[in-house]
């Protein structure tokens, strides 16, 4: 074998291995597309995480005011579970699709001097 040859027999191997490694460098599972796609996705979880502790810092909030400010609790009652004090009415309306409340989907409410 001559030197020419030997040559080109290590410039081949060395163009191939550059391929390989060029093609992994770009599109393989450790390359710079799965760098991308990962980097997205890391994102998208900080964004949730950030969500998530905002709620859960919300939450936290309304429960310490649930146990500690009985007017708030009162006014929550009242909000979420149409509850009427003694003397007053409750006037239900219906919405565009004819219930009366998210609570009373048929409309079957009514108001009660008991409440």
């Amino acid at each position: 074998m001559t030197a020419s040859a030997r040559r080109g027999i290590v410039l081949f191997f060395l163009l191939v291995l550059n391929g390989v490694l060029g093609y992994r460098l770009v599109a393989g599972e450790t390359g710079m597309f799965a760098y991308l796609e990962l980097r997205q996705h890391y994102e998208e979880m900080q964004d949730r995480l950030l969500r998530a502790e905002d709620r859960s810092r919300d939450l936290s909030r309304e429960i310490r005011l649930l146990k500690t400010d009985r007017e708030y609790l009162e006014s929550r009652i009242r909000v979420r579970m149409n509850y009427v004090g003694q003397g007053e009415t409750l006037y239900l309306f219906p919405d565009e699709g004819g219930a009366t409340s998210p609570q009373d989907p048929l409309g079957a409410g009514q108001d009660d001097d008991e409440n």
